[in-house]
């Protein structure tokens, strides 16, 4: 989509809203609520902020919410429409179809008429490139590796030897998939011996993976991400790890060897799992979570060892009362050693 301004009408019948206002009114793009500018718009969800909004600042707003000098798109469910607001006004580089001439192509590597591959991009033998398909700068895609139609790739990402990914999918920057997975038996003396990784990585459909993320490949088998699965920055997902469709992993998550997150599953910031642990289909773990043992599905969980959230909070609650507890119980201990020292002859 190349269009980048709207006018209110067009808005309008985009968002199937009502219109409220000159339906020739140009927008030129969207801006925040606390720094509201003319000829933007602003998405309003929560009404006690309309009134910090000037009358003169276009607004996709709830219904029954726009009145006199007021003008925009009213609509049922403004916050769930955000992101296609943005998404209408968000910068547009086409990609041309081709293989820039700094590419390296090995021989046997397909690429597909419609992909475009970017400056520097290596892609080694039997590697295939699908329809579509867009590599920025900086893209290593090793032997046997698949891409998928329509997927983007952002620079320096890295796809070691026989990874796959699926269509629709976005990878950010600096992103490794495929690389070994952490085994070794410990040897303290003799040092410790390597467990040689002969697997790979599965990346299904309609995936995001943000900038810095590392996929390990499966010692035997693959390590799975399944479809619609969105995943932050600076996530590690270790050997064989099997993640379902539709899971949320936020920033700095960590999801050790073997562990597996059924359907729907979200993964709080800075949160864990311990190798051979399964969290059941649509649980939560909170931030800073550490699920050491199995999660029932539909549990919300937190601290470490994970448990049940409101317990959590309950046993954190009880660990503020501690000092006033201590200096009771000493209080009790002095007045109990006065006690006996009265009671001796």
């Amino acid at each position: 989509m190349e269009k980048s301004t709207w006018t209110l009408d067009e808005l309008a019948r985009r968002l199937e809203g009502r219109l409220f206002g000159p339906g020739d009114f140009l927008v030129t793009g969207v801006a925040p609520l606390e720094a509201p500018e003319e000829g933007k718009i602003c998405v309003l969800w929560d009404r006690n902020l309309l009134a910090s909004l000037p009358p003169s600042v276009p607004l996709v707003a709830p219904r029954d919410c726009l009145e006199g000098e007021r003008f925009g798109v009213e609509v049922d469910d403004p916050r769930s429409l955000f992101p296609e607001v943005l998404a209408l006004f968000r910068p547009f580089r086409r990609h041309e179809p081709g293989v820039d001439r700094t590419a390296v192509v090995a021989p046997g590597a397909f690429i597909a008429p419609s992909a475009h591959v970017g400056p520097l991009c290596v892609i080694r033998t039997g590697a295939v490139i699908g329809e579509e398909a867009v590599l920025e700068a900086l893209v290593y895609v090793g032997e046997g590796v698949t891409v998928g139609c329509r997927t983007r790739i952002e620079p320096q990402v890295s796809l070691y030897d026989g990874t796959s990914v699926g269509d629709d999918v976005l990878i950010h920057g600096g992103t490794v998939i495929g690389s070994d997975g952490f085994g070794f038996i410990p040897d303290f003396d003799g040092g410790h011996r390597k467990i040689p990784q002969l697997g790979s990585v599965r990346i299904e459909e309609d995936v995001e993976i943000g900038a810095s993320v590392s996929i390990d490949r499966g010692t035997v088998g693959d390590t799975v991400i399944g479809r619609g699965t969105k995943i932050d920055d600076q996530v590690h997902i270790g050997h064989n790890a099997k993640v379902g469709a539709h899971c949320i992993l936020v920033a700095m998550t960590g999801l050790s060897g073997s562990s597996v997150l059924e359907e729907g599953v979200t993964m709080a910031a800075r949160s864990g799992v311990k190798d051979h642990v399964r969290v059941g289909r649509r649980a939560q773990v909170a931030a800073m979570g550490g699920a050491t043992h199995d999660i029932a599905p539909g549990a919300v969980v937190s601290g470490f060892p994970a448990r049940d959230h409101r317990q959590q909070l309950r046993g954190q609650a009880a660990l503020q009362k501690l000092p006033e507890l201590l200096k009771k119980v000493r209080d009790l201990e002095a007045r109990l050693a006065a006690l006996e020292e009265k009671s001796r002859p």
